[in-house]
């Protein structure tokens, strides 16, 4: 949850309170922001209830760009009577008013207050997971801390990033990396019991026969070759040694997580109704994480 501070300041005398008096109030809002678009704009909102109230920004559509972008210099777009900051009250719960082409009639708006002036901040970060079973700080092969020099088959793709951190066209995930789930990587299938996890073993039943030549039927899987179902895969059975060249590799998948903190500054939100403004205290209005998974991408090597 983030708090929500506002200043809210008697603009005249006639609504129960001395001129230049100002009261502060605490708002809870969930961090994680939600949001939708239309066709020229887009609206990041969040929801409480108890009571129910809700903060939206309406942006140009263009600024769903800055919810995936990473950049050197954080962009930024200025509120305006088209872009709006809202803090609204509701008699209800009101998650079916965004989001909707056409707004139920209820429930109500009990309050609304707008800010016109203001500037917005997106601060993007990403995390990719190449989603392999083996969490990213384990892939520090060379344990010097850093995961970016950790490249078992020289791909240019860092083990962390990299389904296949060996390269055979077997995933890794598939490899058995950690066959119980439990977290240590320590008992890794190693098929030949020769100290090398078979995630990491260009030969994974050591005959001889790299495990991505071992692909009879060419199609770039070594798991669909199968001479002997009794002992399984040709690639884990030391007797078969059948050779196909085969230096075609498997496109690689991985998961981005980007999370994009939007904060504001130097926004007043007016109520014309009441006259009265609150002054937003607090840049920080929430993050959009938005997760693409599957990310696929060719691998080749120099």
């Amino acid at each position: 949850m983030i708090r929500i501070i506002l200043l809210t300041a008697c603009l005249i005398t006639l609504i129960s309170c001395n001129d230049g008096d100002v009261f502060v109030s605490e708002l809870h809002f969930p961090e994680t922001l939600q949001y939708c678009e239309g066709n020229t704009d887009i609206i990041v909102y969040s929801i409480k209830e108890s009571p129910y109230e809700s903060l939206s920004i309406k942006l140009p559509i263009s600024d769903k760009d800055n919810f995936t972008t990473i950049s050197a210099t954080d962009p930024t777009t200025s509120l305006s009577v088209t872009n709006t900051f809202n803090y609204r009250s509701y008699s209800g719960d009101p998650s079916a008013i965004f989001c909707n082409s056409l707004p139920p009639s209820s429930p109500a708006i009990l309050s609304n207050y707008t800010a016109i002036e203001g500037t917005v901040t997106f601060t993007t970060t990403l995390i990719e997971d190449d989603n392999d079973g083996i969490p990213a700080d384990l892939e520090d092969i060379n344990n010097d801390g850093d995961l970016t020099n950790d490249d078992t088959d020289g791909d240019g793709i860092p083990n962390y990033l990299d389904s296949d951190d060996d390269g055979d066209n077997v995933p890794t995930i598939n490899e058995k990396p950690d066959p119980n789930g439990d977290g240590d990587i320590s008992d890794a299938q190693d098929t030949d019991n020769d100290g090398i996890p078979d995630y990491l073993d260009t030969d994974d039943d050591n005959d001889g026969t790299i495990t991505r030549y071992e692909d009879t039927n060419n199609d770039n899987d070594p798991t669909t070759d199968i001479t002997d179902p009794v002992i399984g895969h040709d690639y884990l059975n030391d007797q078969v040694t059948t050779q196909t060249i085969n230096d075609i590799y498997r496109d690689h998948t991985k998961t981005q997580n980007y999370s994009c903190k939007i904060t504001i500054q130097e926004a007043v939100l007016s109520n014309t109704a009441t006259s009265e403004e609150l002054i937003y205290d607090d840049n920080f209005i929430g993050t959009i994480n938005t997760v693409i998974s599957g990310f696929s991408y060719p691998v080749s090597f120099n």
